[in-house]
């Protein structure tokens, strides 16, 4: 599975377990992520899921450098820190 659809795993089981809202049929890569209403926590609990999967969080996620606001960024942060 590539890092796309197991970002897009992850943020559906996320929505699913912590938001009211709907997900989407279909996610662009400028689908701004607080439509969902995730808090920090359930935010932290989306990178963790991701991280089983992947094997890492990126640093800059980590560090506070980059904090996602689109779905594209996202996927970006995790294309970018594993290659």
């Amino acid at each position: 599975m590539n890092i796309r659809n197991i970002v897009l795993a992850r943020l559906e089981l996320a929505v699913a377990e912590h938001s009211p809202m709907p997900f989407p049929k279909e996610m662009d890569d400028d689908d701004e992520l607080d439509v969902f209403g995730l808090d920090s926590l359930a935010f932290m609990g989306l990178l963790t899921g991701i991280e089983k999967d992947v094997g890492y969080i990126p640093r800059a996620i980590l560090e506070g450098d980059l904090y996602p606001e689109t779905f594209g960024e996202l996927v970006s942060a995790y294309d970018t820190a594993g290659s």
